[in-house]
Formats: C-alpha cells, sequence, structure tokens
C-alpha cells in the first residue's frame, strides 16, 4: 500500500523550471518528454486569444525585469493553452504552466483546470503607507 502511494505522488510530481533552465536543457539534449511546470513573467504584447476556440497563446520570459527589456533579444517560451482567458493574463503577469515543450519549443499546457495559474502583478503591489 505504501509503494502505491509513493508511486502516486512521485508519478504525478511535476518538474519546475523557469524559461532560462527549460531552454538551457532543451539544448543540451535533455528529454523533455514529460509533464513539468514552467514558471515565467507574461509578455503583454503576445497575447492572442480566440474566443471561438478557446486558444491562448503568449510568450514567458524569465524574470519581471526582462519584459521591460529587449524582447528580439531575449530568451521567451511560447505557450499555447485552452480555456477562457483569465481576467490576470496580462503584461508582467507571473506564470506557473503545467504541460509539455514540444519539439518545436512551443510549451503546451496540459488540459487541466490548474494547467495555468497567473498572479497579477497591480494586485500584489505592497501598500506604501
Amino acid at each position: 500500500m505504501i509503494a502505491v502511494i509513493a508511486f502516486a505522488i512521485i508519478g504525478n510530481s511535476s518538474q519546475e523550471l523557469d524559461v532560462a533552465n527549460l531552454i538551457r536543457q532543451q539544448q543540451q539534449g535533455v528529454n523533455l518528454d514529460r509533464s513539468v511546470k514552467l514558471t515565467g513573467w507574461v509578455i503583454g504584447s503576445s497575447i492572442q486569444y480566440d474566443a471561438r476556440s478557446l486558444k491562448m497563446e503568449f510568450d514567458v520570459v524569465n524574470t519581471r525585469e526582462d519584459v521591460a527589456g529587449d524582447l528580439n533579444k531575449l530568451q521567451k517560451v511560447r505557450v499555447i493553452a485552452r480555456g477562457s482567458k483569465p481576467d490576470t493574463l496580462q503584461n508582467e503577469a507571473q506564470a506557473i504552466i503545467t504541460g509539455k515543450l514540444s519539439p518545436e519549443g512551443v510549451f503546451y499546457a496540459a488540459d487541466s483546470t490548474d494547467a495555468l495559474l497567473l498572479k497579477c502583478p497591480t494586485k500584489y503591489i505592497a501598500d506604501k503607507a
């Protein structure tokens, strides 16, 4: 019984990688044919949403500071997800996406309700009293 529980926990856990580490592993030929949690910051100008197909596409970068940088020179990952577009999907939102990286370098979010988690930066700014 203990072995079954341990297998279920280990089997369902996902490695968490930021954008830089995901790209590094892909470049080193690491087999990424498993579910991982990608963490990054959303580039607002890259967001595309089709309300008919419920398809979202957007780019994420490694750090919040990268969002303000030269986007042509930054490492970024294209994310494709399906579902209703969250209100928090906006520029500089911190994202945690569970899914898989394709051989072409596109990250496909899993088909679960918690595959795309977003934290909007404006809702978490410290009060300067």
